[in-house]
This record gives C-alpha cells, structure tokens and sequence, in this order.
C-alpha cells in the first residue's frame, strides 16, 4: 500500500491511497466494482454512489467510482479507481485501487490533481518484454474464443474454448446475456451437457460451444461497436483492447 497524505505543512484535506485487493475466483472488474458498491454501502454511514464510470489507466480498463458518506459530522468524498491486474503464476486475481479522498467536495485544484496522477500512472505488467516470436503466439490467437455482453458493453478474450466455458456464467449463458464467436469472429453457440438445475437458487450446470451454421447469428466485427470495455480472461491472451481485436478481425482469411 502506498499512501500519500501530508503536504509541507501537514496532513493535507486531500489524500491518495494505492493499494492491491484479492478478487474472487475469476471476477470481472464489472463484478469487482459491483461487489464494493455493495460493501461500500454497508459499511459506510449515509453512503451515496454519486457517479460510476468506466476509463482506462496506463490503456487498461478501469472503473472509477465517485462517492460520498458521513464520518464524524463531515460528508467524506471520494474518487476510487480500479483495474484488474494479471492473474499472478501462483494463479491469484488481483485488483489494484487508486482512492483519492477529500474532507468536503472535490474542488478543479484537487480532481486537476487526480487526474495528473492517474495519468502518470505505468502498470508493471505492460512493461514486461514482449515475446517476439510469431510461432508461439499464433496458435493461441487462433484458438482464442470472445464473449460479449451487449448488456455490460463488455468484450471478453478467452485462450480457447474451454476456458471461455468454465469462466462465462452458465445460468447468464442460458438466458442469452452472452454472444459467443471464435478467432474469426463467427458465431459459436452453446450445447449445454448438464443443465442448469434448482428455481430460487439455480445450480450452474455446464456446456461446450459449437458452430451451427444453420443457426447463422452476426459476426462479432459487425456488433464489435456494442463492447467499450476489454477483458483478457487469462495472461495467454495476447490482445489488450478492442482496438487490436479490430485489427485481428479485419485480416484476411489464409487458406
């Protein structure tokens, strides 16, 4: 954790905590941010989300949420920033948070302040050697299989099929809130081998994805324009943004 709380005279009205937070299992920085908010609100007295909205630090995603709650007679504000971080060897997810936080209203001087530091910001991991060889990164392009929430605007890469299925909800799957597509961006669709089970508290079951020609369905280049958010489901990935995804899509077919 670092913490940056005094000016030359003193504790200062605006402070800046960074600091690392483990996820749960293979959280998305949408479920990471939707689970705060719900810690947030029940913890803090008088906790009002005021805005929530979603950016980059360093070109990675991010979620910024700005808030506001009682402490001691005083209305606390707060801007907290968080991106997900790669999935550590030892297998761990981890978010990193950046709060700023201000004894009454965020002044120009103080969110001006913010946001110079936000922008200063450089993650560890994207200034790691880039593995240069093109044989070992093209098989996993090619088995790399999207997933799409119109829903949350978010575009999610996984290393291959199987991953995609064991990390995608399979209760959210039944009810069509996700859009599959392979490398290529054609449609996969989902056969479900064991269903779905229960009616207040539904048991995921489990599927596999399948090409169904005769079902058609959109390419993902032509609804690519529904996702302003990217995931990488796992470090195997080797696409960053929507941007290089366009670029893969928009290469021709060999063969």
């Amino acid at each position: 954790m670092h913490m940056f709380t005094l000016a030359d005279e003193g504790p200062s009205e605006f402070s800046v905590v960074m600091s690392h937070a483990d996820a749960q299992g293979d959280d998305s920085l949408v479920n990471f941010a939707d689970r705060l908010v719900g810690e947030l609100g029940n913890s803090l007295p008088d906790f009002r989300l005021l805005n929530r909205v979603e950016r980059t630090v360093d070109e990675s995603p991010a979620v910024e949420l700005a808030y506001r709650w009682r402490s001691a007679g005083h209305l606390m504000h707060q801007r907290q920033v968080i991106t997900m971080l790669p999935r550590t060897e030892a297998g761990e997810v981890k978010a990193m948070l950046i709060a700023a936080t201000c004894l009454s209203q965020f002044t120009d001087e103080w969110n001006a302040a913010f946001d110079g530091m936000l922008a200063s910001v450089k993650l560890r991991h994207k200034t790691a050697p880039a593995v240069a060889e093109v044989s070992s990164s093209a098989p996993a392009i090619a088995s790399t299989v999207f997933a799409l929430s119109e829903r949350r605007r978010t575009l999610h890469a996984f290393a291959n099929h199987d991953e995609a299925c064991r990390k995608t909800d399979a209760r959210e799957v039944e009810h069509d809130a996700w859009a599959f597509f392979d490398a290529a961006g054609t449609p996969l669709h989902p056969n479900f081998v064991v269903p779905n089970t229960g009616t207040l508290w539904r048991k995921a079951g489990s599927y596999v994805l399948e090409k169904r020609p005769e079902r058609g369905g959109v390419s993902l280049r032509a609804r690519l324009h529904q996702a302003s958010m990217f995931v990488a489901g796992s470090p195997a990935v080797r696409l960053s943004s929507i941007a290089e995804v366009q670029a893969m899509l928009d290469q021709p077919v060999e063969g």
